[in-house]
């Protein structure tokens, strides 16, 4: 008689005290054979669909359907003169044509729980187009990303006066397209998360290095005391804390 298999083993339980990692995976909606890979890596990744493109509905289900968290990856006024994309929240803007804009950006990426800028170093510098977008986001239950394309970003003091938690980005992983660049840039959103509590980065889902990077540190970020996070779990812990 053949001994009986080993009981299943469960995965190690990782203490409150690692560090949480928050991975962003931005302008999703131009390919969907470029977004399946991100897909099918472990464990709970946040993918930005940029709205009014040819796939950009199917990737918001695919994006859902796979149990990954997804945003509206906004697209937003730069200061350059490179085109944003359709939707763009530009200033100037009405706040009728912003919640506009907003109403139809998040129609076309259904079930997005919250969202973050596309460019909008313009944009997000602006207080009053910032408190228009954090205004409707608070009001329709969603959540803000900063990507922080600005060091002049006016989300986060917007943000604390109207009582709103955001997160901002940490890291760009993929600024530079190289593998050696982007395992040192994740290796810099780890140490972030490890050291300050929390992390948030952003790849890109057309630098295919990034799947790859991805796939090869995701497994052991436990031994650096860390673990992958959503980004709400991150933005309820940071609330929490500076909760009177």
């Amino acid at each position: 008689m053949p001994p009986s298999a080993p009981p299943p083993t469960s995965p190690p339980v990782q203490p409150d005290t690692f560090g949480k990692l928050a991975v962003i995976i931005d302008d999703a909606g131009y390919s969907l054979t470029e977004l399946e890979p991100f897909l099918r890596l472990p464990g709970p990744l946040a993918i930005a669909v940029l709205p009014n493109l040819p796939h950009s509905t199917e990737a918001a289900q695919r994006v859902l359907a796979a149990g990954k968290d997804l945003i509206l990856h906004c697209p937003m006024e730069p200061e350059g003169s490179e085109d944003p994309g359709p939707g763009a929240i530009r200033t100037g803007m009405s706040a009728a044509e912003v919640e506009e804009l907003l109403d139809r950006d998040f129609a076309s990426v259904p079930g997005a729980a919250g969202m973050n800028n596309h460019m909008g170093s313009r944009a997000t510098a602006d207080p009053e187009l910032m408190a228009i977008v954090l205004d409707y986001l608070k009001r329709h239950g969603k959540f803000f990303v900063d990507s922080r394309t600005t060091a002049d970003t006016a989300g986060p003091r917007i943000a604390l006066r109207l009582g709103i938690p955001i997160l901002q980005r940490n890291v760009f992983i993929d600024d530079e397209r190289t593998n050696e660049e982007i395992d040192r840039f994740f290796e810099a959103g780890v140490e972030e998360a490890r050291t300050r509590g929390s992390a948030v980065i952003i790849g890109h889902v057309q630098t295919p290095a990034v799947v790859d990077i991805l796939r090869a540190r995701l497994e052991g970020l436990s031994g650096q005391e860390v673990r992958l996070a959503r980004l709400q779990e991150i933005m309820k812990e940071q609330a929490a804390a500076y909760s009177p």
